[in-house]
């Protein structure tokens, strides 16, 4: 796991507050109670901080799971 994996997971657990071992790239949007509108903007603003990056709002509102999420940031933080 790279550093910008790790920190990742460390944002997605606290946020949506999960054990890392329960963090899958599965883990959807909607099907996770925790993971509901105020905690996704949190999850976003965290990471937006984290990782000094901006997400588009079509990019929020395309992020379902948590492979959504390490899809974008991996495209993010490689341009």
């Amino acid at each position: 796991m790279t550093d910008a994996e790790h920190t990742l997971a460390e944002i997605i657990s606290k946020v949506l507050l999960l054990e890392k071992n329960q963090l899958t790239d599965d883990l959807k949007r909607g099907d996770y109670e925790p993971w509901d509108s105020m905690a996704h903007l949190i999850l976003i603003s965290e990471i937006e901080n984290e990782f000094d990056i901006f997400f588009e709002d079509d990019e929020v509102v395309d992020i379902w799971t948590v492979a959504d999420i390490r899809v974008l940031l991996s495209k993010k933080i490689s341009s």
